[in-house]
C-alpha cells in the first residue's frame, strides 16, 4: 500500500461509508457492531492488499492459512511435540520467501551450471518478508510459549492488518493481537489528533526529504573522485531513513486514528552515540525480531562464540535484506562492528560523545555503500577510489561535488542534504528535552512547516518506498 498514492486514500472512502451505515443499523447492538468492525477491517486490509496484485493476496493467503492451520494441529502436541511440529513448519512457511526471493540467487549460486533465469524474472510479491516472519514468530510464540490459539477472524487481522502488512513493523502477537480483538473503530478525537500529526510527519519524511534525495542522487558519477561516492553515499544514508521511516510513521498514523498502537519502528537512530545505539534504533521491530528468534537461541552473549553469533545474525539480517553477495557483506559488516563495539567497551574504554557520534554515522554512511550498489565490481572499483589518497583532490570535489554542467541539481543536493541535517538535530532536540524524537516535529507549528513544504516540493516524479522490494 503505497501511503503516497492518491488512490489509496480514495479506496478508503467505500470502507467509511459501509462503516457509517454499519454503526447505524447496529447502533443498539455492541456486540454485533464490535463483530462488524472486525470483519470489516479484514475486508478492507484484503481489498488493499488485493489493489497490489492478485498474485500477493495468493501468495499471503496461502501462507497466512497454512500457519493458522499449523499451529491449530500444533497446540494438540505435547511440549516436545509441538517444538518438533514447528521444525517442520517454520521450512513450509519459508517456502515461498525462498521460491520468489531468493530461488535465482540460491539456484545460481549452489548450482551454476543450470538455466535459472525463470526464477530471475519472477516479481516478489509485496511484503512477503515482513508477514512471513510476522507469522514465524506468531507461530514460535503460540507453539514454545503455551499462547492461546485466537480465533480465525482476530488472527486474520493481525496477520493482515493493512497499515503494516507490506512494509512493518513486524509486529508480535502479544502487542498486536489483543488490540485487534478488541477492535472498535470509533474515530476518538484525541486519537484523531495524534494519528494526523504522525501522518504528516511520515509523509513530510517522504515525499519532501527521501523523494528528494532520490531526484538528486547521481546515478552516473566519475569513479576517479571519491568526493562523489562519499555524497552518493550520504545521500542515499539519509533516503534510506527517511523513505522507510516516513512508511513506518504513516502507518502508525493511520492505525492510532483507529485506536490501535503500532511499534514505533524508527526512534531517531542518526542521533544514537554509538552504533550498538543505532541498531537498538533503527527497525527496532526486525532487530528485536533477530534478537529473540535468532541469537538468543544460538546462545547469545553467553556463550564463548558471542562474537560469531553477532556477525551470523547480522549477516542473515543482510541476506534478509536482499537476495545478493552485498547485502551478505552489508550485514557481516554491520555486525564487525557490533563486534569491536562490545570489545571496546569491555575493555572499560569510553569516547566522547560526539566523536563516537561522528564514527559511528561516518561508518553507517560508508557501508549503506554496500546496500545500494549490487554490482561486487562497481563495489570493489568504489572502494579502490575511496581508499586511494589521489582520489581525494580540489578538482574533483569542484567538478564533482558542485558539478559545473549541473549546477542545479547540485544545488538540490545541497540544500536537501542540510535539511536532512537540520532534521536529525529537531530530533536530537526533541530526544533530550522531551524524551520523543518525533515530538518537536508533530507540534502545531511543526505539522504548519511540513505541510507546507509537502504542498511546494513537488519534482512531478513519484518513487515507491524502498521496502516495498523486500
Amino acid at each position: 500500500m503505497d501511503f503516497t498514492n492518491i488512490a489509496f486514500w480514495i479506496a478508503l472512502l467505500p470502507a467509511l461509508m459501509v462503516l457509517a451505515i454499519g454503526d447505524a443499523v447496529l447502533s443498539r447492538r455492541p456486540e454485533s457492531k464490535r463483530c462488524f468492525h472486525r470483519w470489516l477491517m479484514l475486508v478492507l486490509s484484503i481489498s488493499l492488499l488485493c489493489m497490489v496484485s492478485p498474485e500477493t493476496v495468493l501468495v499471503f493467503a496461502g501462507v497466512s492459512q497454512l500457519c493458522y492451520l499449523g499451529c491449530r494441529v500444533g497446540v494438540c502436541f505435547g511440549k516436545s511435540g509441538r517444538r518438533l511440529w514447528l521444525c517442520c513448519l517454520i521450512p513450509l512457511l519459508l517456502l515461498p520467501l525462498l521460491y520468489y526471493k531468493y530461488g535465482y540467487f540460491l539456484g545460481s549460486n549452489l548450482m551454476p551450471g543450470r538455466d535459472w533465469d525463470t526464477f530471475r524474472d519472477l516479481v516478489i510479491p509485496v511484503g512477503i518478508s515482513f508477514y512471513t516472519f510476522q507469522l514465524i514468530g506468531f507461530s514460535v510464540d503460540t507453539l514454545c510459549r503455551n499462547e492461546r490459539m485466537p480465533g480465525w477472524l482476530d488472527y486474520m487481522n493481525f496477520s493482515a492488518y493493512f497499515p503494516q502488512i507490506v512494509c512493518g513493523p513486524i509486529e508480535r502477537r502479544a502487542e498486536l493481537l489483543p488490540q485487534v480483538r478488541a477492535m472498535e473503530l470509533r474515530f476518538e478525537e484525541g486519537n484523531l489528533n495524534t494519528g494526523v500529526r504522525y501522518m504528516i510527519l511520515g509523509l513530510f519524511f517522504k515525499m519532501v526529504l527521501a523523494d528528494s534525495l532520490a531526484y538528486a542522487f547521481w546515478q552516473n558519477y566519475s569513479l576517479g573522485s571519491a568526493w562523489q561516492i562519499w555524497m552518493n553515499n550520504v545521500m542515499f544514508a539519509f533516503r534510506i531513513y527517511f523513505d522507510f521511516a516516513g512508511y513506518g510513521l504513516t502507518a502508525y498514523g493511520i492505525a492510532r486514528c483507529m485506536g490501535i498502537t503500532l511499534r514505533m519502528n524508527f526512534l531517531a537512530p542518526y542521533t544514537a552515540g554509538n552504533i550498538r545505539d543505532f541498531w537498538r534504533r533503527w527497525h527496532t521491530s526486525l532487530t528485536g525480531w533477530f534478537t529473540d528468534y535468532i541469537y538468543f537461541p544460538l546462545g547469545g552473549s553467553r556463550t564463548k562464540r558471542w562474537a560469531l553469533n553477532i556477525i551470523l545474525v547480522f549477516a542473515i539480517s543482510g541476506l534478509w535484506h536482499g537476495a545478493n553477495w552485498n547485502f551478505i557483506l552489508w550485514g557481516t559488516l554491520a555486525g564487525v562492528a557490533m563486534v569491536v563495539h562490545r570489545v571496546w567497551m569491555k575493555q572499560g574504554l569510553r569516547m566522547w560523545a560526539p566523536m563516537g557520534w561522528a564514527l559511528m554515522f561516518s561508518y553507517m554512511v560508508f557501508v549503506w555503500m554496500f546496500f545500494y550498489i549490487t554490482s561486487c565490481d562497481l563495489l570493489w572499483n568504489n572502494l579502490l577510489c575511496l581508499f586511494n589518497p589521489a582520489s581525494y583532490n580540489w578538482e574533483g570535489f569542484l567538478w564533482g561535488c558542485l558539478w559545473k554542467y549541473r549546477a542545479y541539481q547540485s544545488g538540490v543536493s545541497f540544500f536537501f542534504l542540510i535539511l536532512s541535517f537540520v532534521v536529525l538535530l529537531v530530533e536530537f532536540l526533541s530526544l533530550r528535552l522531551m524524551q520523543d524524537p518525533y515530538r518537536l516535529f508533530v507540534s502545531d507549528v511543526g505539522c504548519f512547516v511540513m505541510v507546507f513544504m509537502i504542498y511546494m516540493t513537488n519534482y512531478g516524479v513519484h518513487n515507491e518506498f524502498i521496502y516495498f522490494a523486500f
